[in-house]
C-alpha cells in the first residue's frame, strides 16, 4: 500500500515540479530513504525544519515555533540546520550508493520565510553538508522562496 505524501513533503513535490527535470517519482524504494528520486540519479530527502535540541543523545523537536530572526536566533537556525543535516545524514547512509547526488530540502517552520539578506548571514557560517551536495531551506506557504546552501 503506498503511503501519501504528508505535507511538507506535498511542498517539496510541488517545488521540485518547478525545476523542469524529466521524471520525479516519490518512495521509489518504499517508505524508505529516500522521499523522492529525479531522473533516477538524484535523491532526495525532505524534513521539517523547526527548532531541536539533544536530549540523553538524542534528537527532540519542538513543532510549529516562530522565532523573529536576530543575530543570536541566526545562529539557532544555523544551528538547527546542522543538527537536522547530522540526523538525516545517518538515515541515507543505508541507501546512499544507489544513487549519484543526495539533497536534502527543509520545509522552514522556525522563521517561515528567511529573507535574502539573513540566509545570507546563515550561509557564511560553516555548514557540514556531509554526503548532501545540496541543501534548501523551502517556505512552508505562499511562492516558492528557496535558498540553496
Amino acid at each position: 500500500m503506498n503511503r501519501q505524501e504528508n505535507f511538507d513533503e506535498l511542498r517539496a513535490k510541488q517545488y521540485l515540479q518547478t525545476l523542469k527535470y524529466k521524471k520525479l517519482e516519490y518512495e521509489p524504494l518504499g517508505n524508505v530513504t529516500p522521499d523522492f528520486v529525479i531522473d533516477n540519479k538524484i535523491a532526495i530527502e525532505v524534513r521539517r525544519l523547526n527548532k531541536n535540541y539533544i536530549s540523553n543523545e538524542k534528537l527532540v523537536h519542538i513543532e510549529d515555533t516562530e522565532i523573529p530572526l536576530v543575530t543570536k536566533n541566526i545562529e539557532e537556525l544555523h544551528e538547527n540546520i546542522q543538527l537536522v543535516i547530522d540526523e538525516k545524514n545517518k538515515k541515507i547512509e543505508k541507501n546512499f550508493n544507489l544513487y549519484d547526488e543526495w539533497w536534502l530540502i527543509l520545509v522552514d517552520y522556525i522563521t517561515h520565510a528567511i529573507s535574502s539578506e539573513d540566509f545570507e548571514k546563515v550561509k557564511k557560517m560553516k555548514l557540514n553538508k556531509h554526503k548532501f551536495t545540496r541543501v534548501i531551506i523551502l517556505s512552508p506557504d505562499g511562492d516558492f522562496k528557496a535558498f540553496k546552501l
